[in-house]
């Protein structure tokens, strides 16, 4: 995902609550060839820079997005 995806879909999810230059600066600075949406929302709340996001709700999320990709990968491997 590049970084304006990612700035479409933060914008998309939370409005004009963040800073878009500062948000585009640090997703400069992160590998984001590995991370999930809900991890790069996890780090740049963590930095402070998306003020208004619950990081309890998006960690939860983490859980409901595994079992998805672990279903589809075992879906995949034994149900075709």
């Amino acid at each position: 995902m590049d970084i304006q995806e990612i700035i479409k879909q933060l914008t998309a999810k939370f409005g004009d609550s963040f800073d878009i230059s500062k948000v585009t600066d640090a997703l400069k600075s992160i590998d984001l060839k590995n991370l999930s949406l809900t991890d790069i929302i996890s780090k740049l709340g963590a930095q402070g820079l998306l003020e208004n996001v619950n990081l309890d709700s998006v960690k939860g999320n983490v859980m409901d997005e595994l079992k998805s990709k672990a279903g589809s990968l075992l879906g995949g491997m034994f149900g075709k």
